[in-house]
C-alpha cells in the first residue's frame, strides 16, 4: 500500500501477516473439541498462540512510521494526509464488511439494518476489523500525537496511558469491572505502538539502542515470550478465561511486542537479502488481512475431514496457515491480473 516501498518492511509486515493468519488458526478448533483432541494439544495451541502475538502491535507500529513519511504542518496538509489514508483503508473495508453482512443477510433470510450500521461503526462484521477502526481513529489523532512526541515527555507520557489501558482491560476482563465509555474506542490499546511508530520515523538518524544494549534484545524477548506463556497459562488454569490469554494485550505481550520490534529495527539495518514469500505477503497484506478469515474458515472446514491431521494439532495448524496464506495470495495475484488496478487497489484493497 505504500508508495515508498522498503523491502525490510515489507518482509516484516509479511511475517506479522503470516502470523495474523496462523493465530486466528486457533479459532477454528470448536471449544467442544478442547476435550477430545487431549489436553496436550489444548496446552500446545495456547503455547503456540503466544509467540505470535506481536501481529498486531507490529501492524500499529509500521502504520504509524509510514504515516511520518509526510509532514502535517498546516490543515490542508492534514485534510489530504486523511483523505489518502482514509481512502485506502475505509472503501475496502466497507467493500467487504458489506459483502460479509450481505452473505450473512442472505444465509439468515434476516435484513437488520440497525445491527448492519452498527457492525460497520465498530469493525464487527468480521473480529480481525477492529484493527481499521482502531487505525482510522488513530489517523485521525496524527497531528496530536505528532505534537506530543515534540514535547519533552510526551512519549512517557503516552507510555503510560498504555499502561493505564492495560490495567483497565486486566480490570474489566478478569475482575468483571465495567468501564462505560461514551464511544467506541478501541484505539487507546494500541495507541504506544503507533506513536513509536510515528517517533522513529521522525528521527531516522537518532540512535535508539547503544550498541551493548542491543545483546539484551533478543534475551529479552524470549523472557517476556516465557512470561507470556506463563501469563496465558495462569489465565487459563486461574481465572478460566481463554480470550484473554490468547489476547496481544497482556502485560507480558505488551513487552514481548515492543522486544520483537526492537529486533526488527535492528536487523533491519544489518540483512540486506530478505526471504521472497514474506515481501510477497506484504506487498498483499492488506488483501490478505481483508480476506484471510473467510478463507481460513473455508479450509479449516476441509482439512478438519481428515481425523488424523486434526488429531494433531501441530500438523493441523501448519496446514491451515499454509494452505490460507497460498489461497489469499492466489486470489489476490488472479484479481490484480483479470480485474483494472484501480478497482483492485481502492475497491478491494489487493
Amino acid at each position: 500500500m505504500q508508495q515508498d516501498r522498503d523491502l525490510s518492511f515489507d518482509v516484516f509486515r509479511g511475517l506479522a501477516m503470516a502470523a495474523v493468519v496462523a493465530a486466528h488458526g486457533f479459532g477454528t478448533v470448536y471449544p467442544d473439541d478442547y476435550s477430545s483432541i487431549g489436553k496436550w494439544n489444548f496446552y500446545f495451541l495456547l503455547a503456540y498462540v503466544q509467540p505470535l502475538l506481536f501481529t498486531v502491535p507490529a501492524l500499529f507500529f509500521m502504520s504509524g512510521y509510514w504515516s511520518s513519511k509526510r509532514p502535517i504542518n498546516s490543515l490542508r496538509d492534514y485534510r489530504f494526509f486523511l483523505a489518502r489514508k482514509l481512502s485506502r483503508v475505509l472503501i475496502p473495508y466497507l467493500f467487504w464488511s458489506l459483502v460479509i453482512l450481505g452473505y450473512g443477510a442472505v444465509k439468515t433470510q434476516r435484513l437488520d439494518v440497525h445491527a448492519i450500521v452498527l457492525k460497520l461503526l465498530t469493525g464487527g462484521a468480521s473480529y480481525p476489523y477492529y484493527f481499521i477502526i482502531a487505525l482510522v481513529q488513530l489517523y485521525l489523532l496524527t497531528p496530536l500525537l505528532h505534537y506530543v512526541n515534540h514535547r519533552r515527555c510526551g512519549p512517557m507520557l503516552l507510555f503510560a496511558l498504555a499502561v493505564v489501558s492495560l490495567s483497565a482491560l486486566y480490570l474489566s476482563r478478569v475482575y468483571g469491572v465495567i468501564f462505560h465509555l461514551p464511544l467506541y474506542l478501541p484505539f487507546y490499546s494500541w495507541i504506544i505502538y503507533y506513536e513509536l511508530g510515528l517517533l522513529i520515523a521522525t528521527n531516522p538518524n537518532k540512535t535508539l539502542f547503544p550498541e551493548k544494549a542491543r545483546l539484551f534484545i533478543l534475551p529479552a524477548a524470549l523472557v517476556c515470550l516465557l512470561a507470556s506463556e506463563i501469563e496465558a497459562a495462569v489465565l487459563v488454569s486461574k481465572c478460566n478465561n481463554l480470550p484473554f490469554a490468547i489476547s496481544p494485550v497482556k502485560y507480558s505481550t505488551f513487552s514481548y511486542s515492543v522486544c520483537i520490534i526492537a529486533a526488527f529495527l535492528i536487523a533491519r539495518e544489518r540483512i540486506s537479502r530478505w526471504p521472497k514469500f514474506l515481501a510477497n505477503c506484504g506487498n498483499y497484506s492488506f488483501g490478505i488481512y481483508l480476506i484471510h478469515l473467510p478463507v481460513l474458515n473455508q479450509v479449516a472446514q476441509l482439512v478438519r475431514r481428515s481425523e488424523t491431521i486434526y488429531s494433531f494439532q501441530p500438523l493441523y495448524q501448519v496446514t491451515i496457515t499454509v494452505l490460507t496464506l497460498l489461497f489469499c495470495l492466489v486470489i489476490i495475484g488472479l484479481a490484480r491480473k483479470v480485474l483494472p488496478k484501480t478497482f483492485c487497489v481502492r475497491i478491494l484493497g489487493f
